[in-house]
């Protein structure tokens, strides 16, 4: 059960890094870069390499500011955006790459704190077989405790859904094999942002 109880835990004293260590032993996929041209190349790049055809994304201000969809569109990638369409399960599922930000990021299990509003639909971050998610270093936190404090206060502030995701998806059955990409995306990437 959750306690306000501090406990003990070591030290981490560069956030970033040891992120990308705990989202990479997972499998996943971490990069650190400069500046957001270097984050849009990294998804431009990604999109090439996956032969992707359609790209779904959040409708949030970081990523307008990320300017992907023109440099995607010239390389015949298609780019969805949240808002506006009819049925978004239907093109989050047929998309070969989901984008979005995320609201923290925890150094210590290298996972992502998702919250769910406006143009913020759950099917992009997992129904594509690839995900990517953007975040600056600055939203980096050292413990999932921290993370919890977050929305330990008002109430009435707390975003109606809030997912930890962990690397790539992974399940487990009862003969012990594991599938990656059983539930969710199985090729996670994550761009931290100075």
């Amino acid at each position: 059960a959750w306690t306000r109880e501090p406990r003990e835990s070591e030290r981490i004293e560069d956030l970033p890094a040891r992120f990308i260590a705990e989202l990479e032993a997972l499998g996943g996929h971490g990069e650190r870069v400069a500046n957001l041209d270097e984050a849009s190349e990294y998804v431009l790049a990604l999109a090439r390499e996956r032969e992707a055809k359609l790209l779904v994304r959040w409708d949030v201000v970081g990523l307008e500011e990320l300017g992907i969809d023109a440099p995607l569109a010239e390389t015949g990638v298609e780019v969805a955006v949240w808002r506006g369409l009819d049925d978004f399960r239907e093109v989050a599922g047929k998309a070969d790459i989901g984008l979005s930000t995320a609201a923290w990021a925890i150094a210590e299990t290298g996972t992502l704190v998702l919250e769910g509003g406006p143009g913020k639909g759950r099917t992009v971050t997992l129904l594509p077989p690839t995900y990517v998610a953007l975040i600056p270093v600055e939203k980096i936190l050292r413990t999932v405790p921290e993370a919890i404090e977050k929305y330990g206060g008002d109430a009435g502030a707390l975003t109606a859904n809030v997912r930890f995701h962990t690397g790539p998806s992974r399940s487990g059955d009862i003969e012990m094999a594991l599938f990656v990409g059983m539930h969710g995306p199985g090729d996670a990437h994550v761009i931290l942002g100075d």
